[in-house]
């Protein structure tokens, strides 16, 4: 009988930790480690949106399925606030988040709210579909 910990591994690192690479005009961010939406606001979001804008990539994926989100901090009002600040500086055509089963209601709430604002924006549970669509024109 597989206990919890076996079911959903804990990550080894004790803050959220970020890499990254381009694949032509696409950035692809892997995130790892734990975090609530002001860490993730303050160490994913806003830099890779700064980053948006002094690059010349129009796609973005950003694979959170190594996140491990702390439910009592969740705020996605606050994670659409700071895209939206961002869309329009940066030329952020599409924007792929990669996420687990477990936190899909949240990231569908954070795509409902910025699809409605104007941001082209798909949720996948795996990063290769989510990196050809978003690398794909128009």
């Amino acid at each position: 009988m597989a206990s919890g910990a076996e079911k959903h591994p804990q990550p080894t690192t004790q803050s959220l930790s970020i890499s990254s690479y381009q694949d032509e005009d696409c950035l692809i961010i892997t995130c790892v480690g734990p975090s609530d939406c002001r860490n993730c606001i303050d160490t994913l979001y806003r830099p890779i949106m700064n980053r948006m804008e002094d690059s010349e990539c129009t796609g973005l994926v950003i694979d959170k399925r190594q996140i491990l989100c702390s439910r009592e901090k969740r705020s996605i009002n606050l994670v659409a606030e700071t895209i939206l600040q961002y869309s329009h500086r940066a030329v952020l055509r599409k924007l792929a988040i990669v996420t687990t089963i477990e936190y899909k209601s949240d990231e569908q709430l954070l795509l409902e709210t910025l699809y409605h604002k104007g941001v082209n924006i798909r949720l996948f549970t795996e990063p290769e579909p989510a990196i050809r669509w978003a690398k794909a024109y128009p």
